[in-house]
């Protein structure tokens, strides 16, 4: 492994790694027409081991010089590690200090949806999830609760964002994603490849989900929208089926990625009846 001590704000090095706090910046630099379209971020030990372990090349580790812990024996010999010292460190975070080291990875050539639809029996479908600290736990849950899949229409936020992969715990990289390019049209060819489309809604018309009924071979879908306004009048119209989550006390709805969860669970239940 090479390694620096790196003592100017300035120095090009860190160049991927600045204005971590400025998350509109980020997630511009991030986009496919941004200057860091090739690669992401993680953080965290666990999560950074996760990436690298799931088989996403890590190319630059940065660490806060202060840092006691030893560093993991998994870390690459390839990698580049930057020992920062602390006007680096505010440069980059915006904090004097940092606990975790956050790592610069390739990223990966984007899977496409046709093609992933082919090998998924769980689906998450997202509309308008632009929050990436939902995204990241929506992951995190779709992981423990058996989805094959999260696909996401083009407005939906980039799971792979720093903040994203970090909320998930890393679970990012245990479940594929793929974009989908005309989200009407995917839905669409969700239903003629056999998927049983399944839009989540509070509509008090739509069916109490404790009541889903599914043949154990059927392939799901489950359609969740933005946590306000929710999946959009033309999304539910493609839908087969319309489920609600029951609540109590006035509630009107449910963060997406805790309405995710129980969805996925009472799919998983009700192929077990």
């Amino acid at each position: 492994m090479n390694s620096y001590n790196v003592t100017d704000p300035d120095d090009p090095v860190i160049q991927d790694f600045l204005s971590l706090n400025n998350h509109q910046k980020r997630q511009e630099r991030e986009r496919p027409d941004g200057d860091m379209a090739m690669s992401f971020l993680a953080e965290g030990d666990q999560v950074i081991e996760r990436a690298i372990r799931a088989g996403h090349v890590l190319l630059t580790l940065v660490v806060d010089a202060s840092r006691k812990k030893p560093l993991p024996s998994w870390i690459p010999k390839s990698t580049t590690i930057l020992f920062c010292e602390e006007p680096v460190i505010i440069a980059i975070s915006g904090r004097s200090s940092i606990r975790d080291p956050i790592g610069s990875f390739v990223r990966p050539t984007p899977s496409l949806f046709s093609d992933e639809i082919q090998f998924a029996k769980t689906v998450v479908v997202t509309e308008n999830v632009t929050n990436p600290t939902n995204m990241g736990a929506l992951f995190r849950n779709a992981s423990a609760l058996d989805a094959d899949l999260v696909c996401i229409d083009t407005a939906s936020c980039d799971p792979l964002y720093r903040r994203s992969v970090r909320v998930s715990m890393g679970q990012v990289f245990r479940v594929n994603h793929a974009r989908m390019p005309n989200f009407e049209k995917g839905l669409d060819e969700l239903g003629s490849s056999g998927f049983l489309r399944v839009g989540l809604t509070p509509d008090s018309s739509a069916k109490d989900i404790s009541g889903m009924e599914l043949d154990e071979d059927t392939p799901v879908a489950l359609l969740v929208g933005a946590e306000q306004a929710g999946l959009t009048t033309a999304a539910l119209k493609k839908c087969d089926y319309r489920f609600r989550i029951p609540m109590s006390k006035d509630v009107d709805s449910l963060n997406v990625a805790t309405a995710v969860a129980i969805a996925l669970h009472a799919t998983r239940e009700a192929r077990r009846r």
